[in-house]
């Protein structure tokens, strides 16, 4: 059984991810809370080892690169585990419930990486346990009450975006400099300004392979952001690394964290009133 769009083992996957938020969930509510927060931090834990647990698969040396933070997604894998070890809730927590969840559904709806795989191979199931993680954990963590994501923070997670990709872009030197990563016909710094191979988390502009939806996102930054101001692209369009990302990071991902979080700050605040009336009863 092979993982294609809309085929029997996508379907299930999705059916899966249902059933692991519902199943979890009832498992959790009635736990209590230090044990919700440990139970899902070993599980964020065990993602992490799962992580470079890929070079069992590999077992070669030029494909470390598949350990490291490539994307997005094995950033927030590498990351979550630390961000979860801070006991006093921060914007940290709140980037994670919002980079987790979008995340972790783009994984689940076009599960790139497993398209064309065996579902019973060790890559493709780890790939969706993974990504089903990346969104149950921080949802989990919202729905539990144990970090719920603050709303008035808003205006600093495009900016937390923003560091993501300063991350990413790091990772993107490291591999090419050092020579983890090569490709024939390429410089190590033409591989890493290169759109089309390894920076597929937009970090140097959007790829071809994105078509129309990565067309229009490009077009909302500003058009001196996409010129080769220093020559060092011989003249062709060239997405000012990370920077380019400021203003279509707040116009897209503004909307959809108010979108993610309302209705948990609107429950919290319904809680705040009604433990407000009880108390004045009672002083009454």
């Amino acid at each position: 059984m092979f993982v294609e769009v809309f085929s029997i083992t996508y379907l299930l996957a999705l059916v899966i991810t249902v059933f692991t938020v519902l199943g979890t969930y009832l498992f959790l509510v009635k736990k209590e809370k230090k044990f919700q927060y440990r139970y899902l931090l070993v599980w964020s834990f065990l993602c992490f080892v799962l992580h470079f647990a890929k070079q069992l698969v590999y077992l070669d040396a030029t494909q470390l690169s598949k350990s490291t933070a490539e994307n997005i997604c094995a950033l927030s894998t590498m990351i979550f585990p630390f961000i979860m070890l801070f006991k006093k809730k921060n914007i940290l927590h709140d980037f994670m419930f919002f980079i987790g969840v979008i995340g972790g559904l783009a994984g689940v709806i076009y599960p790139t990486e497993a398209l064309g795989e065996s579902i019973f191979t060790f890559e493709t199931i780890r790939f969706y346990f993974s990504h089903i993680s990346l969104l149950v954990i921080p949802l989990l963590l919202a729905l539990l009450g144990l970090r719920v994501p603050d709303l008035k923070k808003w205006w600093l997670i495009p900016l937390c975006f923003l560091g993501y990709q300063f991350i990413l872009m790091l990772n993107t030197a490291l591999l090419t400099f050092t020579g983890m990563v090569k490709r024939e016909g390429f410089t190590p710094f033409e591989l890493f300004i290169s759109r089309q191979y390894l920076n597929n988390s937009f970090t140097f502009g959007p790829t071809d392979d994105m078509g129309a939806v990565g067309k229009f996102i490009g077009n909302l930054t500003l058009p001196l952001m996409r010129k080769d101001i220093l020559n060092i692209n011989q003249g062709k369009e060239t997405y000012w690394p990370v920077i380019w990302l400021l203003t279509p990071s707040y116009i897209l991902l503004t909307p959809l964290y108010v979108l993610f979080t309302l209705p948990f700050n609107l429950k919290k605040q319904n809680k705040e009133k009604t433990k407000l009336v009880l108390n004045a009863k009672s002083n009454y």
